[in-house]
């Protein structure tokens, strides 16, 4: 091998490892779960020991109330060999997200043939990147979407050998994932597919080659997403996921949402808005195809990102699948600069990514409070506070509300909420989603949310579940060691709890609750000792009664009418 591209070979190498390790750094930063994340695993757990991915599994016909069966089926295969699921979760993610920072290199180097600094610099990019790194943990598919959209893409554009059919059938494969693993993986195939075609127009292979390339592609797609369609009708009785019907819908409210939203990615990740800029130029020359078809995949990242009105999760999770199609036009643009200009091009890109990871920013605050998207109660936070708030609220309210509600439930006992996620988990009651994840009536209805955020337009009050017959309608945790029934920290607790309660079901809904003072009345229980519990500590329940006239007076009463 010549010396130079001896040099060239370790110094690819070395940059790949850096990068990797790079990534690794801000895993290990950002490492949590986010609540969603135990919906999943609920669903995992009951295909394992029932036999049917469900919530419930008596429910007839079950509810697909998840939106990544491909993960929900890896996670069904983690449970099965004995492992834990938030572990599991962990390590796949990270995997996937390491697996796509080593394809991108090679995309990168061989297919695109870029020079080794480009390829470098680009690569850095990607592992710096919040939405990325942050999201190869969470417990969620984002990385394992990511790198199979990548692939795919990656594949059907692949030169050297891009002829063979080995290179369609994986590319019809990795297509195959990308629609089992998010409910609106179809619509990507085509966007991929359609992308990769004009990356390939100016591709020195034939015609011929190409269409076979294609067509191995769609065949390999559409048998297995086929199968899948006839499963799902099987098993569910539908043709779409639930979750569909619980999160789709565009109006004007959603619209401006995704605005802000996507408005508020671009000043997070100002590389994204460059690299748009700069599109008509890095398209010049031999790599016209190659731009203009990573171009074409990031807008329609973009575009769907703004469509759908965001996440209210931190870090726009939807915009992480595109990181890596945003550091192919990055290796781009830094392959036309020259080296000195390409250099503080990436460090000026790698600065203002990482900052917000620290909870800093490039752009003024007044401006991103103007873009601020989320309707939270507690106002502005950036993606920072809003990381830690996810990972606060999971530690110490979902987490432990969900144990304590597991030592207290009996069998038939069921509840009314929101946040199904580790709740659900932990305490393995029947629970009645009010955003409709799990249930087909609300999915399917107009919705009456009180909160216009992503994910909860359709949030029902918990009085519309009343003709379902919930035994509580809600429940508030009091960690702590809490004195028996009679005593002043008894009486604090339940003090604290009763004015939760009353904040949060009567006084902050408008209203649309008041159904619940003639239906239900608070029950309080001492918890023992668990972990994330301490001993004695209070949880109260809204528990359903039949005795109208003793709730409504003591409603009337506490509520000071």
């Amino acid at each position: 091998m010549p010396i130079d591209a001896r040099r060239s070979r370790i110094f690819s190498t070395v940059g790949l490892l850096l990068a990797l390790a790079l990534l690794g750094v801000l895993v290990w930063r950002t490492d949590f779960l986010i609540d969603d994340a135990f919906i999943s695993f609920r669903y995992a757990r009951n295909w394992a020991e029932h036999g049917v991915p469900a919530f419930h599994p008596d429910a007839q016909p079950p509810v697909e109330g998840y939106s990544n069966f491909l993960w929900v089926l890896l996670l069904r295969w983690g449970y099965e060999l004995g492992w834990s699921l938030e572990s599991v979760s962990r390590v796949l993610g990270i995997l996937c997200g390491g697996a796509t920072l080593v394809g991108l290199h090679g995309f990168l180097s061989r297919s695109l043939e870029l020079r080794p600094l480009p390829v470098f610099l680009a690569t850095l990019t990607l592992a710096a990147s919040p939405p990325f790194a942050v999201w190869c943990t969470g417990g969620l598919e984002t990385t394992l979407f990511a790198a199979l959209a990548f692939a795919a893409y990656a594949l059907l554009v692949r030169r050297g050998g891009a002829g063979r059919p080995l290179s369609g059938l994986l590319a019809g494969l990795a297509g195959l994932g990308v629609a089992l693993t998010r409910v609106e993986g179809f619509l990507w195939v085509l966007v991929l597919a359609g992308c990769a075609w004009i990356a390939n127009a100016k591709s020195p292979e034939g015609t011929a080659r190409r269409k076979l390339r294609f067509a191995l592609f769609f065949g390999v797609y559409l048998v297995g997403f086929t199968a899948f369609l006839l499963w799902r009708h099987g098993v569910y009785g539908e043709w779409v996921a639930n979750t569909v019907h619980a999160k789709a819908g565009i109006s004007w409210e959603v619209l401006l949402r995704g605005l802000k939203t996507s408005a508020s990615y671009l000043l997070l990740l100002p590389q994204a808005l460059v690299a748009l800029a700069l599109l008509p130029w890095i398209a010049r020359g031999s790599r016209c195809g190659a731009a203009l078809g990573a171009g074409g995949v990031f807008v329609a990242f973009l575009g769907y990102h703004t469509l759908v009105g965001g996440d209210w999760m931190a870090f726009f999770r939807f915009m992480a699948p595109a990181t890596p199609i945003l550091a192919v036009l990055l290796g781009l643009l830094f392959e036309r600069l020259s080296r000195p200009l390409a250099v503080g091009c990436a460090a000026a890109c790698l600065g203002s990514a990482v900052l917000p990871l620290f909870g800093g920013s490039i752009v003024p605050s007044g401006i991103r409070e103007a873009l601020y998207f989320r309707e939270f109660p507690g106002g502005y936070r950036t993606e920072w506070q809003q990381y830690q708030r996810s990972v606060h609220n999971l530690e110490t309210v979902f987490v432990p509300l969900g144990r304590a509600l597991g030592q207290i439930a009996g069998e038939g006992d069921s509840l009314t909420f929101g946040a199904i996620g580790a709740v659900g988990w932990h305490s393995d009651m029947r629970l009645y989603d009010r955003n409709g994840l799990i249930d087909r009536e609300v999915a399917r209805s107009a919705g009456s949310s009180e909160s216009m955020t992503a994910g909860h337009d359709k949030r029902v009050p918990r009085a519309w579940f009343l003709e379902h017959e919930p035994t509580m309608f809600h429940a508030v945790l009091v960690p702590g060691e809490v004195g028996p029934q009679g005593s002043e920290s008894y009486q604090r607790a339940w003090q604290a709890a009763l004015g939760q309660t009353i904040d949060r079901v009567f006084r902050q809904t408008g209203g649309k609750e008041d159904a619940l003072r003639s239906a239900c009345l608070p029950e309080a229980h001492r918890l023992r000792g668990e972990e994330g519990l301490p001993e004695g500590s209070l949880l109260m329940v809204l528990r359903a009664t039949e005795n109208e006239a003793a709730a409504q007076a003591f409603w009337k009463r506490v509520l000071g009418e």
